[in-house]
């Protein structure tokens, strides 16, 4: 008969297991659990660290939960594309205006009417341009719009036809022209060379008036007639005032109303 090191019998045949040798087993068996176990518990780790390397928004929560509650974290700072920034950034400092053009010589004759232009009217004393019509007769339409969305800009005085027309103050002719809208007219620029008396609708030209006459305040220049738009049988004469706006331009010029100056308002003031 056979014994262990603990006195226990041991049979050849092996219908008797030692007990010692079922210790060592079990030994076995446990030292093999916990080392699988551990390689399982590693091999985790390594899954988890892998997975918060590549996910960066795993990252920012675990940085935001070690991070000091209270403190809050500053937002980055926004970041634009260049080009943007420069559109911006010419926004803000747009470039500079390129200067006005040169108006040239001829817009230095523009200018308002002034006190001083209404003075020196005032002071040309000037006649009711239509013969036998008094101050009362005139009516005041220079403010009256006409066709095409135009103002009038002048005075109307109705009379019959053929009634003379005469040259408001001293001055010359300085032109005769026939158009659509004013028929026969005719340019009168005054003695200053500053102001153009213009009548229109004319049924003709006084005898021996012609461009470059000097005239004379109540020379007999033209008739009354219903030439150009005036109108069939609407006889009138068109009277009209202006400043010269252009050397040497005889239309076109910076309106007057004539009429406070034909019935002696106070100044000529309008």
């Amino acid at each position: 008969m056979l014994y262990c090191t603990r006195n226990v019998p041991l049979i050849r045949n092996d219908l008797t297991i030692c007990g010692c040798k079922k210790v060592k087993r079990k030994r076995n068996v446990s030292v093999a659990r916990k080392r699988v176990i551990l390689a399982v518990v590693a091999l985790l780790c390594v899954i988890v660290g892998v997975v918060v390397l590549l996910d960066p928004r795993m990252r920012l929560s675990s940085e935001t939960t070690h991070s000091q509650p209270g403190t809050p974290k500053p937002d980055p700072a926004p970041t634009r594309p260049t080009a943007h920034w420069e559109a911006d950034k010419s926004k803000e400092n747009p470039p500079p205006a390129p200067p006005p053009p040169d108006p040239g010589p001829a817009m230095e004759w523009r200018n308002s009417i002034t006190d001083e232009d209404l003075d020196y009217l005032v002071s040309r004393n000037l006649l009711i341009p239509v013969a036998s019509k008094t101050a009362s007769d005139l009516r005041d339409n220079f403010n009256q719009g006409r066709s095409e969305g135009r103002q009038h800009n002048a005075l109307d005085i109705m009379a019959p036809q053929g009634t003379p027309i005469l040259a408001t103050a001293d001055g010359s002719v300085t032109k005769l022209f026939q158009s659509e809208k004013g028929g026969i007219t005719l340019y009168q620029l005054d003695t200053s060379g500053r102001y153009v008396y213009y009548y229109a609708h004319l049924m003709g030209y006084a005898e021996g008036i012609a461009e470059g006459k000097q005239l004379r305040r109540g020379d007999l220049i033209a008739y009354v007639g219903d030439t150009g738009n005036a109108g069939v049988g609407n006889y009138h004469l068109h009277f009209a005032i202006s400043k010269v706006s252009t050397p040497r331009q005889w239309s076109g010029g910076d309106p007057i109303n004539p009429y406070p100056f034909l019935v002696g308002a106070v100044g000529g003031r309008q």
